[in-house]
């Protein structure tokens, strides 16, 4: 019967030239065998006949294995196609058994006509699985096929699925229906499938890119169309590519990040991230002026994860924009409490992170949260690295441009340890430059320090903004900054960051104050009453 098949399906005149390899390649491997055996009778040269036949069977075989399955592939696909049934070979992986491209080209090739209302390519990627492999394969497979497997379920028979790379699905919206019918039921499924896949020992999020492409009342090949629906995906800011091959003991750093990634996204929902104050301290008015708010994380079983580790997990990951958003809320909300406790000119700063800064609703965003707490913008401070800053300036100036003009405060923080573009701080509506704690510690032992620190407290003056030294852990730090007319501190020295029931502790502490400020304070004092 598959013999029948074959030949009925190579009858067709595209295939034929296919067909014809398999003539040539029995031609080449089994033709010599039987001349050998036919001319060469004596026993003598028995041996070198079994020599000669073997290489001719392994060079029919070496030159038939991929042509062969690419051949099965098609006619399995074919016959698939037109009966109506699974495919059950053809187009289908031999490791996991996935309909491949080879079946989606098949059906593509039949059903997109002329005649064919516009209708949807859907493809989704699993973007974390290359992360997955680097680490266990085996993991990263059973992922991939629990994932097909939910797939699957969610779409029923109504459409066809089909894997076109190795973490990538494809999705055929053909037949009766309507476009943006498909493209809701793409991306609701896109949401529907973001759920945990539980395995034996592992509990993974799926990290799902979404593309499409809307078939054209044109002749289309099907090669093409599948094309254009990968080519959505390629867009900046995905991340995909093959990791290079790594280490074992890369290997372990890889599974504690990639196993730290998961834990974060159940972080917010399970109560274990936690906003920490630092506070900012004038010692010229010895008084608490504001506090950065400083995310920490507390992980049920490793203890706390120091945010050198977490924070850049969560830029790369894309988990920080949602975590961006718990910060901004749960920072507004114990603002209005200390205000709202007797701290009226009180300012909060909150840092904004690069990937943060790609958000086209990121003013808007901060605007509503700031003014559903019933604050104003003024007692806002958003903090933004020096590098941060500069790896797109042309929309760091629109941006913060807007958000000056709203009413917020600017500072830029670590300044001094990235670009140091003078002309780029110019340009900027900055309001605070924090000056960084490289600079700052022990700048009473270092010349190069100490003159570090005068100019720029110059910088900040002669530009109208005020300045703040971050960092300070020693009292001579202190005192040394001070006599160079630096007001504004911030450091281990006063205060480490906090939990709010510590912070509101100690800040009410009027004898902390005076212990911490006096010092520099009279100094400032001196400083004042000397250049008055």
């Amino acid at each position: 019967m598959v013999m029948k098949r074959f030949i009925s399906w190579t009858s067709d005149g595209s295939q034929k030239a296919d067909a014809l390899w398999f003539c040539a390649l029995f031609t080449l491997g089994f033709v010599p065998l039987a001349l050998i055996i036919a001319f060469v009778p004596s026993v003598v040269y028995l041996p070198t006949c079994y020599v000669l036949a073997a290489a001719c069977v392994g060079l029919a075989i070496f030159l038939f294995r991929d042509k062969s399955a690419y051949l099965a592939n098609k006619f399995f696909a074919s016959t698939a196609a037109k009966t109506g049934a699974e495919p059950k070979a053809a187009g289908q992986t031999l490791l996991t058994g996935f309909s491949g491209q080879e079946t989606l080209l098949s059906i593509l090739a039949e059903e997109l006509t002329p005649a064919l209302p516009p209708t949807l390519l859907g493809i989704i990627r699993i973007s974390n699985y290359d992360r997955m492999a680097a680490i266990d394969v085996a993991v990263a497979d059973r992922v991939l096929s629990a994932f097909h497997e939910r797939l699957q379920n969610a779409l029923g028979k109504t459409r066809r699925l089909a894997r076109v790379e190795r973490n990538c699905f494809a999705i055929w919206f053909g037949g009766p229906g309507d476009l943006h019918a498909a493209k809701a039921e793409l991306q609701a499924l896109s949401y529907a499938l973001t759920q945990q896949i539980r395995g034996d020992a592992f509990t993974i999020e799926p990290e799902l890119e979404v593309g499409s492409a809307a078939t054209s009342q044109q002749a289309e090949p099907p090669a093409e169309l599948i094309s254009r629906a990968l080519a959505s995906l390629a867009k900046p800011g995905v991340r995909g590519g093959v990791l290079d091959p790594v280490s074992e003991g890369s290997r372990t750093d890889l599974r504690r990040r990639f196993a730290l990634e998961q834990d974060l996204h159940r972080a917010i929902g399970n109560g274990e991230l936690a906003l920490h104050y630092q506070p900012f301290i004038d010692t010229s008015e010895m008084r608490v002026t504001g506090a950065e708010a400083l995310l920490r994380w507390s992980h049920p079983e490793l203890g706390a994860i120091s945010p050198g580790e977490f924070i850049p997990i969560l830029e790369e990951s894309g988990l920080m924009q949602d975590v961006g958003i718990w910060v901004l809320n749960t920072a507004c909300r114990q603002l209005r409490e200390w205000r709202g406790a007797g701290s009226p000119d009180f300012k909060m700063a909150i840092n904004l992170s690069a990937r943060q800064l790609q958000n086209p609703d990121l003013k808007n965003m901060i605007g509503r949260t700031v003014y559903n707490h019933g604050l104003s913008p003024s007692s806002i401070e958003l903090e933004l690295t020096e590098t941060a800053a500069m790896e797109d300036s042309a929309l760091t100036l629109e941006l913060f441009s807007s958000l000056r003009e709203a009413g917020f405060s600017l500072a830029i923080d670590d300044f001094g340890s990235g670009y140091s573009s003078l002309s780029y701080l110019k340009n900027l509506p900055f309001s605070k430059l924090k000056i960084d704690r490289e600079f700052v510690s022990f700048v009473d032992q270092s010349n190069a320090s100490r003159a570090i620190c005068k100019a720029l407290l110059e910088l900040a003056s002669g530009l109208g903004i005020s300045a703040i030294a971050e960092g300070v852990e020693r009292r001579e730090e202190v005192d040394a900054l001070a006599r160079m007319g630096c007001t504004s501190f911030q450091g281990y020295y006063f205060a480490k960051p906090m939990d709010p029931v510590s912070f509101t502790e100690l800040t009410s502490n009027s004898d902390w104050l005076a212990e911490v400020c006096s010092p520099a304070a009279a100094m400032s004092n001196e400083l004042k009453r000397r250049y008055s």
